[in-house]
């Protein structure tokens, strides 16, 4: 059964994310319903992703951005350590390998709003639908099938190093 979480900007100049579960239409209602789950920063050269506890945020995730062209994020947490990267010159997917040394590849298309991760036999373990004419939302992330807590971070991090890539490249274009 999916797991849905849905992902909104958390400031009008904030290159951060706040991730709720399920999927909600904006922000005001997902805050209706409670704080977010995590919040994913991505700052000049740092990703960090943290989770909202009872006694004040944890981090799961923290990492830096490598190269000039900041092509590639050495990611540590969960007691280990790995490496997203761009999977092209001028593309916006990303793949990774996670702590079990399993790679994933986001699979971004054009023009598409749905962006795909699927790991290395083509089964599809994740899908973030982008939100569009939606202030504030990014999109709703469905993770298809039950992952660890680990794989679940490095999904929603990378997700937003894709949106953020992508919405890099419109900007700039």
């Amino acid at each position: 059964m999916p797991v849905t979480f849905t992902l909104f900007n958390k400031g009008a100049f904030s290159q951060g994310a706040l991730v709720f579960d399920r999927d909600y239409k904006d922000r005001p209602e997902a805050l209706a319903n409670g704080e977010p789950l995590y919040r994913v920063y991505t700052k000049w050269r740092t990703v960090e992703l943290l989770e909202d506890t009872a006694v004040g945020p944890k981090a799961l995730l923290s990492g830096k951005y490598e190269g000039l062209m900041k092509r590639s994020v050495s990611l540590n947490g969960f007691g280990s350590n790995t490496l997203a990267k761009r999977t092209a010159i001028l593309g916006s997917g990303w793949s990774f390998v996670d702590f079990m040394s399993n790679e994933f590849t986001w699979r971004v298309s054009g023009w598409s709003t749905s962006w795909t991760l699927s790991d290395v036999n083509g089964a599809v373990v994740a899908k973030l639908t982008r939100a569009t004419l939606r202030r504030n939302k990014l999109g709703t992330l469905e993770i298809m099938e039950d992952v660890s807590e680990s794989l679940q971070a490095l999904i929603i991090v990378t997700c937003k190093l894709v949106h953020q890539t992508v919405q890099d490249g419109e900007h700039s274009s």
